[in-house]
């Protein structure tokens, strides 16, 4: 077998005799990819128990880990700015427990919120029904930035609540398709 170039055709051919043949491919070699160009990311954190009423927008009081500028937040604030289009993953998770002196049932939702809009798809809902009760609340939901730049923030309704341990990371996926544009 010969590896030929990339774009060449594959091709056979036989250097034996009809009756005894010994066949020959040449198979071409792909093209060398990119490697997918580099990593843009940014990661924020808070550890620390938080008030939340209904409305209010969790705070990240750490940036973690963060590569390029597509991705802006300044710690101990809660808005993230989306600062290049295109399309990105988020992904959430923090611990949750009702405030004192609550009435219960009480049903919290935490909402991704795009410029003051809610993502569609991007709201979890959890109803607490005793003081003790906590919840791990993960979202996950993939985002479309069209023009720049943009804000997100998670936002609690529904009740006075406490969190903490939380944990937002957003990726840049890439470029919106073209016929998505």
């Amino acid at each position: 077998m010969t590896t030929g170039d990339p774009g060449s055709e594959a091709a056979v051919t036989n250097s034996g005799t009809g009756q005894n043949a010994v066949l020959n491919f040449t198979i071409p070699r792909g093209d060398t990819g990119t490697g997918g160009g580099p990593v843009t990311l940014l990661s924020a954190f808070s550890t620390p128990a938080q008030s939340g009423n209904s409305g209010t927008a969790l705070i990240f009081d750490r940036n973690g880990l963060s590569f390029g500028s597509a991705i802006s937040h300044t710690a101990n604030s809660a808005t993230f700015t989306i600062n290049t289009p295109g399309v990105y993953a988020t992904v959430f998770q923090g611990v949750f427990a009702p405030a004192s002196g609550v009435n219960f049932p009480l049903p919290i939702t935490v909402t991704l919120q795009q410029d003051g809009t809610a993502v569609p798809g991007g709201g979890v809902l959890h109803t607490f029904h005793t003081s003790p009760d906590t919840a791990v609340i993960p979202l996950s939901v993939p985002i479309q930035v069209s023009s720049a730049p943009s804000t997100l923030q998670l936002v609690g309704t529904g009740g006075n609540f406490l969190y903490s341990g939380v944990t937002m990371t957003i990726y840049r996926l890439g470029d919106i398709p073209a016929a998505q544009a």
